[in-house]
């Protein structure tokens, strides 16, 4: 499978799409590991508009970046994700007398999601409290190592947690709209659909309708099943958007493909490629509405689950899961960072329970530092 692709050389405007080359984007199959061209700036961004968003790990990833970024980011949406440092305060229900934390990686499979249930070898811990977050955040702030939480009063949110859901229990979001509000961050700028009056979605990115080409089969609203992307009737990416950035939000192009580009560019620029534990992909991606060429763009960073990455699922996340279609008549330009496999993380998950570092959820994690500076390079701003 091979649709015509863009390959990002020069700068971002010079490669917007024009009549001839304008109705297809292609992705060489298989995606490539590496590439040459450099991200560079956009022509005109609004730097006070930065957002983002992600599904599952990205999810608990898109959280955890608004947080130690607050002064930047100003809003996120987060389906099926959990709070800040969810793994760093759960008990070890084997030790009830002395409190001892479980370790972060069955902190992350039992607790804060279902990966592998919800014993711990037959006793059921207890999720995670928003209390915990909170003093972590407050402590991390005190030493310099996110942003000061004050900024996120300002923020817009939304959650969404599938009714179907068996991966992220509802009580690990519960404690994230908790935090939230105990941040200041509250109704109507703080949104959680429960997906009580839709139809019930299982763990994945719904979709209005699943209308692009796929390796895989499609996928209904309650299957979880690559490439996680399940066709509900209705569309997360639209939802959380609409809710981002709210005034004047336009209806989705009827074609995101003749109405902007899909880039790819040099993800490796950004972190050490030597390190393996950071588990970064050598080529992350970009998509730019052609208005942007004339007009000033906002910033989305869009973050996709586990096994959801360009190797996992092909081009499934970066161009069917609906961000394109409204972003391209909404003057929002969409990054898509990418993880890759690697020794601590298999499954190419967004780190929040640090493989890559002790420092995972702070503006020095690896991951957070190199997503940081793509969205700097972005919008022009000096790497920080």
């Amino acid at each position: 499978m091979v649709r015509s692709f863009t390959w990002l050389g020069l700068a971002v405007v010079m490669l917007l799409p024009t009549e001839g080359y304008a109705n297809h984007d292609s992705l060489p199959d298989p995606p490539p590991q590496s590439i040459s061209q450099k991200l560079s700036s956009l022509s005109h961004p609004d730097r006070t508009a930065v957002t983002v968003s992600g599904l599952s790990s990205g999810g608990f990833f898109a959280h955890q970046f608004h947080v130690a970024f607050s002064s930047l980011v100003k809003g996120a949406g987060i389906i099926a994700g959990g709070p800040y440092g969810c793994v760093e305060h759960i008990p070890d229900p084997w030790s009830p007398v002395w409190s001892i934390p479980l370790d972060r990686v069955s902190a992350a499979v039992v607790v804060c999601t279902h990966y592998y249930g919800d014993l711990y070898y037959g006793l059921r811990p207890d999720p995670p409290k928003a209390e915990d977050s909170l003093n972590l955040i407050r402590e991390a702030a005190s030493q310099g190592q996110i942003d000061h939480p004050s900024n996120l009063v300002a923020s817009r949110v939304w959650l969404f947690h599938g009714k179907d859901d068996a991966i992220v229990p509802l009580p690990v979001m519960e404690t994230l709209r908790r935090l939230y509000d105990r941040l200041g961050v509250h109704e109507p700028n703080l949104q959680f659909d429960r997906n009580q009056n839709e139809t019930a979605a299982n763990h994945g990115m719904p979709v209005n309708r699943f209308t692009g080409e796929s390796k895989f089969p499609l996928r209904s609203c309650g299957q979880h099943e690559p490439p996680f992307v399940i066709q509900c009737g209705y569309e997360a990416a639209e939802m959380l958007l609409r809710h981002l950035y709210p005034e004047r939000f336009k209806p989705a192009s009827g074609d995101p493909h003749r109405d902007g580009t899909l880039l790819a560019f040099d993800q490796s620029e950004f972190f050490d490629p030597a390190d393996e534990s950071v588990s970064l992909h050598g080529v992350g991606y970009l998509y730019v509405p052609t208005s942007c060429a004339a007009e000033q763009c906002r910033v989305h960073v869009a973050l996709h689950g586990c096994n959801q990455n360009v190797d996992s699922v092909y081009d499934d996340f970066i161009r069917d899961v609906g961000y394109n279609r409204w972003a391209a008549n909404n003057n929002i330009v969409v990054l898509y960072p990418q993880t890759k496999a690697s020794a601590a993380n298999p499954n190419r998950c967004w780190d929040f329970w640090g493989y890559s570092g002790s420092n995972y959820y702070t503006r020095n994690g690896p991951q957070m530092r190199a997503v940081k500076a793509m969205t700097d390079r972005l919008i022009g701003q000096s790497r920080q």
